[in-house]
Parts: structure tokens; sequence; C-alpha cells
């Protein structure tokens, strides 16, 4: 049905056309063998234009100033599961809701390093809907959420309103959309999903929020020493550095995330159409909550699962695997997906459901 190969893997993910080129180009070897990007110091001068072209972009297109610290880890979420409550939740109870896989695990690392509560759980639900905000705890740390749940396939519209700092897991849907970037107490979002290839993880925290940090932590897991040193405590994933910034380019020539942001829901909203009119696809999540980057869907019987995947990989739509934690298909939308990627699954859902439903 397709001679292109379309990538709607959950991360690593897709990127964008245009920098695949060019990091093609930037790779290339010259008859002089010049150092490319990969091979030159993070201390020397042409590194240091691109880290600070690429902080200038991010910070623009987060729409955030001074009052935050814009960080450049490794780790991924997963270590800022353990990291956050480690910097922040020093003698403090930090609260936590629970929308999917992500929020579990956050929530179950927090409570390893001490007091945690649950403020809000959809476990028994199957997480098919967002869970209502309970009670905090009147030593409230800070309310992390897990803004798009990967696995489940749920997102919040916008942040909680809860009148306490606000942690975000954002991974999945970091710059696909405008978003109140500045309300965040604290976000951390991984690279491979719309911002370029795995390594890479970008922390904002709020600066007043630094002077919560317990004395005697490892200098490492200080976000103070890594403020203080352009998030070069130690050698960063340049190449990682130097992809983010090509991925910022490219947001910023098709648009900006206005547009970007317009496009993703539409997309998804289309698909979303063909599996809710469908009597062989479906997808459980409540509509009010449904990702835009991540959706999972159902066949009729899971036994035709793996028979799908192979289907679809044959006419040239690769990662369409469900997680294993939840089983079935997942469609992931991110930004660098090509447009035409979305009609090209739902002509062969259609046509899946027409010829084999």
């Amino acid at each position: 049905m397709s001679h292109r190969i379309h990538n709607f893997s959950a991360g690593p993910a897709a990127l964008p056309d245009s920098v695949r080129r060019r990091l093609a180009d930037a790779l290339a070897v010259p008859d002089d063998l010049t150092p490319s990007v990969m091979e030159i110091s993070h201390r020397g001068p042409r590194f240091a234009a691109i880290a600070e072209e690429l902080m200038a972009r991010l910070r623009a297109l987060m729409g955030v100033g001074d009052d935050h610290e814009v960080l450049l880890l490794q780790g991924g979420a997963s270590l800022q599961f353990a990291w956050l409550p480690m910097n922040l939740a020093a003698g403090r109870t930090p609260a936590y809701l629970l929308s999917g896989y992500w929020g579990q695990k956050a929530f179950a690392e927090a409570k390893r390093l001490g007091a945690a509560e649950s403020v809000g759980d959809n476990a028994d639900g199957g997480f098919v809907d967002l869970p209502e905000l309970g009670h905090l705890p009147s030593d409230c740390a800070y309310l992390h959420f897990t803004g798009n749940e990967t696995i489940h396939g749920l997102q919040f519209a916008s942040p909680p309103a809860a009148g306490v700092p606000l942690a975000a897991d954002l991974s999945s849907e970091f710059l696909s959309r405008p978003y109140p970037y500045d309300q965040l107490a604290f976000a951390c979002a991984g690279a491979q999903k719309n911002l370029g290839i795995a390594g890479l993880t970008v922390v904002l925290i709020r600066r007043d929020l630094l002077d919560r940090i317990p004395e005697g932590l490892p200098k490492y897991l200080d976000y103070r020493r890594w403020a203080e040193s352009g998030s070069m405590l130690n050698t960063p994933v340049t190449f990682a550095w130097y992809v983010a910034l090509e991925v910022t380019r490219w947001i910023e020539e098709r648009g900006g995330l206005a547009v970007l942001g317009e496009r993703n829901a539409a997309r998804a909203l289309r698909l979303y159409e063909l599996i809710d009119r469908s009597g062989f696809w479906s997808n459980p999540v409540a509509e009010h909550c449904r990702s835009v980057m991540n959706v999972p869907f159902f066949a009729a019987a899971e036994s035709m699962t793996a028979d799908v995947v192979q289907s679809a990989e044959e006419a040239g739509l690769v990662g369409l695997k469900g997680h294993r934690a939840l089983g079935g298909l997942r469609a992931s939308l991110y930004n660098a997906l090509n447009d035409d990627a979305v009609e090209t699954l739902i002509d062969f859902l259609g046509h899946y459901e027409r010829t084999r439903g």
C-alpha cells in the first residue's frame, strides 16, 4: 500500500526528513578530515556556539525567562523520578497524580526516597480517564503529573490547578503544541520523542526552588551544580545537543508550536474518528483526555495483534506494536511524522477491517 516507510515508534522516534539530511551533511567526511560535530570538544568555541543557540531557541519555544533554569541532562525521565524528590522534597511531602504507567513509575520512585502521597489514581478504572485531584498534604512540596501518558494514551489539556508548585513529566508531548511552561515549577522531557535522539533530557526548574535543595547531595545529583556549570558538569551528549538544535530550527521553519499544535490535533482527530466509527478497532480512553501524541488502539481480538503488526510492516508502517504493559497497538504521532503517514495508516486500517475483520 505504500513504498515509503512511515515510523510510528514511541521513541526513539522519527526525525524530520530535512534534519536527517542536515545531519548526514554534518557527518560527511571532507577531504581535509576536519572533525565533525561529533568529534569536537565541548569546551571549544565551535560547540559553545551550538550550546548558546540551542539554549536560546529552547527558551524562546517554551516562553520562559530568567525565573527558570533550563538544564540539559542525561538519564531520561526515569532518573528524574528520583532526582526531583531528592532535590525538592526534603522535609516536605510530594504529591502525585497517577494517570497511567509513567505516573505510577514516578510515584514508586518517590516513595523509595521518603513520604510521598497519591492524591488521585484511576488505576481501578483501567486508566481510561484522568483522575480527580484529591486533598493535598499540608506540607506539599509539589504536585507531580504526567502531561501525556505515552502508553495509556491520556493527556492533560492544561496543567492541573492546584495552588502548589507543579512538576510535570512532559516527555512525549514536549514542544508539540503551545504550552504554559512558565506556570510550571519543574518539568522534564526526554529528547527522543519531539526534540531529537536518545541521551538528552531537558529539565526546567524555577530558580527560587533551588534554595530547597539540601546540602550534602552528591555533586552530580544537585540541580544547583548543573545550573552553575551551564549543564556541563561532565561531558554532555554533544551530538544529541546538536541534533536538538537542528530540530528547534526545523520547528521554527514549520511555523512554530502554534502551527504544529493545530496540525497535530487535526491528524490525531482523523485517526480517532476512524477508530470510533469502526466495528473492529477500539480505543477506550475518554474523548476529552485522549492523547494527541500517542494513540493506543485494539483489534477486535488480541490474537490478531501480531498479524496486524506484520501486515502493517509489509505496508511500510512500522512501530505499531503496543507497549508490553498494555498490549494492543499504538500509533505515535510525533512532530516529525510526515503528514501523509496518518492518512496511509487510516487507509491501511480501513482495508484491514474490510478484508480480515
